[in-house]
Formats: C-alpha cells, sequence, structure tokens
C-alpha cells in the first residue's frame, strides 16, 4: 500500500500564496470601492450644483421686464390681458379740482364729448357698486365701480362686446399739482383676433381722455 505524507512545507507555502492572493485581492477591492465612493459623491455634487443652478438660470431667462401696475385700494387690472395700456400726465391744478372733473360723470360732456352719453344710474358720490352708463370708442358701456378711495384712485369695470376692461385711474399729489395716471386692460375674443389694433385703439383712447382732463382742469383752475 503506498502511503502518502503531508509536506507541511509545500502546504505553507501554498497557504501563504493563497494569503498573499486575498489580501492583494482585499487591496484591489477597497481601491476600486474607494474610487467608485468618490466618483458617486462628485457625481451628486455635480448634480446638486447643476440642479440649484439651472432654476436660477431658467427664471434668469424666464423672468419678465418688470413692470408697475397701479392699484386702487388693492385693485389692478387684469395682469394676464394681452392689451394694457398706461397713460400719466401731470396736472398743474388743485387735487379736488382734477377729482370733482373725474367724478362728475353726468358732466362728462362738458369736456370730453367723445365717450359721451355718460350717466350714473346709481345716486349719490362714486362708491363700491355703483353703476353708470357711457359710451366710449363707440361702445355703449355699464360699469360697475369696484372700489374709491376719495380724492386718490377709482377703480371700474365692465364687460361688452365680449371684452370685459378693468380701468384704474390714481392721482397722486405733487408738488405743484397732480400726477394722474389712468391704466386699462382688455380681455376676450375680439382682443385675441386683433392685439396691435386693440392696443392702438386703447392708447390712443387714454392719451385723448388725459390730455382733456389736463386741459379742463388747468384752464378752470387758472380762471380769476
Amino acid at each position: 500500500m503506498r502511503k502518502y505524507t503531508l509536506d507541511t512545507a509545500s502546504d505553507g507555502a501554498v497557504s501563504d500564496a493563497v494569503s498573499a492572493h486575498d489580501n492583494e485581492r482585499r487591496k484591489t477591492l477597497i481601491t476600486t470601492r474607494r474610487r467608485l465612493v468618490k466618483g458617486i459623491s462628485a457625481a451628486a455634487l455635480g448634480a446638486t450644483v447643476a440642479l440649484a443652478a439651472q432654476p436660477a438660470a431658467m427664471a434668469n431667462e424666464a423672468r419678465p421686464h418688470a413692470r408697475t401696475y397701479q392699484e386702487c385700494r388693492g385693485v389692478t387690472v387684469d395682469k394676464g390681458a394681452p392689451v394694457i395700456s398706461k397713460v400719466s400726465v401731470f396736472i398743474k391744478a388743485p387735487q379736488k379740482t382734477v377729482w370733482r372733473l373725474h367724478t362728475d360723470i353726468d358732466n362728462w360732456a362738458s369736456w370730453i364729448p367723445e365717450i359721451t352719453p355718460a350717466q350714473k344710474k346709481t345716486p349719490g358720490p362714486l362708491r363700491p357698486g355703483s353703476v353708470f352708463e357711457w359710451s366710449p370708442q363707440d361702445m355703449h358701456i355699464t360699469s360697475t365701480v369696484k372700489t374709491v378711495k376719495p380724492l386718490r384712485c377709482t377703480a371700474w369695470g365692465a364687460p361688452v362686446n365680449g371684452i370685459d376692461g378693468v380701468h384704474l385711474f390714481t392721482f397722486k399729489p405733487v408738488k405743484g399739482g397732480v400726477l394722474a395716471t389712468t391704466e386699462e386692460s382688455w380681455a376676450g375674443p375680439p382682443v385675441d383676433a386683433d392685439i396691435p389694433g386693440s392696443q392702438s385703439t386703447l392708447d390712443t383712447g387714454l392719451k385723448d381722455w388725459m390730455n382733456r382732463l389736463k386741459e379742463t382742469a388747468e384752464a378752470g383752475s387758472a380762471r380769476p
């Protein structure tokens, strides 16, 4: 019978070789894992920076040019309307004179006949809920007052022929007189069908209105 003997020296060498191989493998795995973690961290950091920067860049690209709107006790024109016009004039006259001309609707015909006939349907001074009729741009309109701040501002609105309009006037006392501003928005299918034409019509109408108010107020205050 053949006898087998255990070669302890050879076994030791094999064990050492296996241990060395395992250690090397562990080192390789550790190095690979560190690189992977480092890569993931860098990728995550890059993604975080990109995501943080993207909204800011998009916001800068999407941010519209700043525009201020007239306001009367929290009421403004329709900021989303396709047509908005604003006109300001300096009026060298007392604020009470300007306010009286503006709110005395039954007498609009005396200084701006293009928007008459005009008549209040609600007796008394203008106030929220007051109704009046007038005829700007050859349209018959029934307007309802949204809000009023005596001597300072008015806001009214009305739908007419498919157009939703919101109209504000503000009166700011300044040195030597009053800064009067009107702003109006138009929205609706007829406006969408011809935005440039609607814009031109509204611009022209408001400019004429404010110039008439200025001329009338200054002429009245100049009388002895």
